[in-house]
């Protein structure tokens, strides 16, 4: 076999690999779900774990769609997403610290892009930071924009990072918290 043969026969392959892959993996999850309800209806203990740590939990379901949209966008052209790395379409000058965060000088009607993708969590006023939107990042992060003048999201809708999340005039405000503890963002 020639190198040109092995390199032809293996990028053939890689189709393959990844449907073998996918397959494998729903193999797994199935044979994982049959084990738990098989041994769930044999062991009261097993079943109530069950129901108390995986039914009544709360789940992050910004990481569950972060992890279904990095599975799925591997096979999309990421130019775009290159695209939409700047946070704010007209920032004048670099951030200035501001109570828990940081404020943002810019552009009159600038449109504010959303840094991470998270699911919007709060629209409203907070004191100090005027009209808010605060995302629940994938990342376990909570992060705040203030003084958004015109939100261009809903409550609960699921938002990519990059995406435009509303305009604001003259300044705004970006806060990252976890653990309802202000990070510092400069770090």
């Amino acid at each position: 076999m020639t190198y040109e043969e092995y390199k032809n026969n293996k990028s053939n392959r890689s189709g393959k690999s990844i449907i073998r892959t996918i397959l494998n993996k729903l193999f797994t999850i199935v044979i994982f779900t049959m084990i738990v309800i098989i041994t769930s209806n044999y062991s009261p203990k097993f079943k109530s774990f069950i129901v108390d740590k995986v039914l009544n939990s709360t789940m992050d379901f910004s990481f569950v769609n972060k992890l279904v949209n990095k599975t799925t966008n591997a096979f999309k052209d990421t130019k775009d997403t290159l695209e939409k790395t700047a946070q704010v379409s007209g920032i004048i000058e670099e951030p200035i610290k501001y109570k828990d965060g940081v404020k943002y000088l810019i552009k009159e009607n600038s449109k504010i892009h959303l840094k991470d993708s998270g699911i919007v969590t709060f629209i409203g006023e907070k004191e100090g930071y005027n009209n808010t939107i605060i995302i629940q990042q994938s990342n376990g992060y909570y992060a705040w924009y203030g003084n958004i003048e015109k939100p261009s999201v809903k409550l609960y809708d699921y938002i990519e990072g990059g995406e435009v999340i509303g305009t604001s005039s003259d300044e705004y405000y970006y806060v990252l918290l976890k653990d309802d503890n202000p990070v510092n963002i400069n770090e």
